[in-house]
């Protein structure tokens, strides 16, 4: 055996670290119980009082004010006019994102295999690190603050499992603006299908998909600017965690699809 085939057999049989652990049926549900579990638990924390997140709210509002970024209103307005696309833009806020998410983890999960680890750790962080800021720092969205002077367009506009209703209320941090997770898995779905498609159009779409979701979260008066930097900053660093912690020996390849189930 040459030095070389010795060290591909090494590679080969060297355990990953825990954070990059095998895609298993198993563990991915686990996961995602305990992950549902913890948001579950938050949201019945922040959803508690108003007043920290309806005061944090407002010091971003004004912020964005000092800085001449607060473009959330007229944009807003501009959407009332249009009952229709109001509609549409509440009902790709409310389920794009529920539908989204878990289509492309699917997708990875079954032809993607080896990329997976990697995939489920770069949405991880931002979840993990969104979670936590709800926790901590609540933020009201624009549309429930009224100095800030939007429109409500889920309560305006009846929409499919609008969050105004009172069963979708009871479901949703309704104070968990900041950062945007919207923003951040959107921006994950679309750099996994640009890492793992070669073809451009797909490539296209998968772009689209989180710029829509931005002028979604603004116009819908559900988030600020400052929440979109917070959810692409979260993307990043997850980004950036994995790319510095990676074993030293991984190159971020594509990946060709696999057909294994188990």
């Amino acid at each position: 055996m040459t030095v070389v085939d010795e060290q591909v057999e090494e590679t080969s049989t060297r355990r990953p670290p825990w954070w990059l652990a095998p895609a298993r049926w198993w563990r991915e549900l686990l996961i995602i119980g305990v992950v549902y579990g913890l948001y579950t638990v938050i949201q019945r924390h922040i959803n508690v009082s108003p007043v920290p997140a309806m005061r944090n709210s407002t010091g971003i509002l004004d912020l964005e004010r000092q800085l001449g970024i607060a473009i959330e209103p007229s944009l807003n307005h501009f959407l009332v006019g249009y009952p229709w696309l109001a509609v549409a833009a509440n009902c790709w806020y409310i389920l794009m994102h529920e539908i989204a998410t878990p289509a492309v983890i699917f997708w990875i999960f079954r032809w993607h295999r080896d990329r997976y680890p990697y995939a489920r750790f770069m949405l991880a962080v931002p979840t993990l690190i969104g979670f936590t800021l709800f926790y901590v720092v609540p933020v009201a969205p624009p549309r429930l603050l009224p100095a800030s002077g939007e429109v409500d367009t889920l309560s305006r506009f009846a929409s499919p499992g609008s969050y105004g209703d009172g069963a979708m209320a009871h479901t949703a941090a309704q104070f968990a603006a900041f950062p945007s997770l919207h923003i951040a898995w959107s921006l994950w779905c679309g750099a996994m299908i640009c890492w793992l498609v070669r073809r451009w159009y797909v490539r296209v779409l998968a772009v689209c998909y989180p710029c829509t979701t931005a002028l979604v979260v603004l116009v819908t008066g559900n988030h600020y600017i400052v929440d979109i930097i917070g959810g692409i900053t979260v993307f990043v660093f997850g980004v950036s965690l994995l790319w510095l912690f990676r074993p030293a020996d991984e190159v971020f390849v594509r990946a060709e699809p696999v057909t294994e189930s188990s």
